[in-house]
């Protein structure tokens, strides 16, 4: 999930932060970052949530928190915590940090973890304008799916939107994942291990990586995911509507992967 997160990030086309909010830890300052990082990393959202009270103004203690994740700065990084046993102090604050997200300048790529924990970080997902879960379509992975689809539905309600995206490493098709889940599919990334480890292990890219269809994808479902949010707020919008105004959240959901899996 936290590859194809940081992918939708890359292609974004304006203002995008892309937040790690994992709370099983971060994977892309490790990973992709690596040798990219050309200042230092900073407190990340340790270090938010560490000097984050319900009195502070914790969407000023943001931009203390977030490094360029490009060359021209237009996307950003949130780089999440290192340590899984710092998970449970995250708890209390995720409500400060999913309000300082929404009201950010831009758009957020919000990558929360896998679904279903009990350290999930809810707050984010209620706020959330669009959740794109990504999986497989293996049979595994569709059931595994489908009771956590269950539980967005009751957390985002009306006021948001599911998605899924699919890797395509596994029987099912499409239509048959958008039947079964009755959720609709944004895009679906090829199965390329050579050109996902660039992103995941910032290994070197092929000559060809910016051309290929991985990256293509990215940019694909990043369209997406924006259409989708878009067309919610235009035919309705009023000037009366206090969400005319709200900054888009989008929140990457946890694929249903067992441990140890890369998209």
């Amino acid at each position: 999930m936290t590859t194809t997160a940081l992918g939708v990030a890359l292609a974004w086309p304006g203002k995008v932060l892309l937040a790690e909010c994992d709370p099983m830890g971060r994977r892309v300052l490790p990973g992709y970052m690596a040798d990219r990082l050309r200042q230092p990393a900073g407190p990340g959202l340790l270090g938010l949530t560490t000097s984050a009270s319900a009195e502070s103004d914790v969407s000023a203690l943001l931009e203390q928190c977030v490094v360029p994740l490009d060359e021209d700065g237009r996307a950003e990084l949130l780089h999440g915590i290192r340590d899984p046993r710092h998970a449970a102090h995250l708890a209390a604050l995720w409500p400060l940090v999913a309000r300082a997200l929404a009201t950010r300048e831009g758009d957020v790529i919000a990558d929360v973890g896998r679904l279903g924990g009990s350290e999930m970080p809810v707050a984010l997902l209620e706020a959330a304008d669009l959740v794109v879960v990504a999986l497989k379509p293996t049979l595994a992975q569709i059931d595994a799916a489908r009771p956590r689809l269950d539980v967005l539905r009751t957390l985002v309600g009306d006021h948001g939107q599911i998605a899924v995206c699919l890797v395509s490493d596994g029987p099912y098709s499409a239509a048959e994942i958008r039947r079964v889940l009755k959720a609709p599919v944004l895009a679906e990334l090829p199965c390329s291990p050579a050109d996902a480890q660039v992103l995941s292990d910032g290994a070197r890219p092929r000559r060809t990586f910016r051309a290929s269809l991985l990256v293509r994808s990215f940019d694909r479902l990043g369209k997406r995911m924006r259409e989708q949010t878009e067309a919610r707020y235009e035919p309705t919008a009023t000037s009366d509507d206090p969400r005319v105004t709200a900054q888009t959240v989008v929140e990457a959901a946890a694929r249903t992967m067992p441990a140890g899996g890369r998209s």
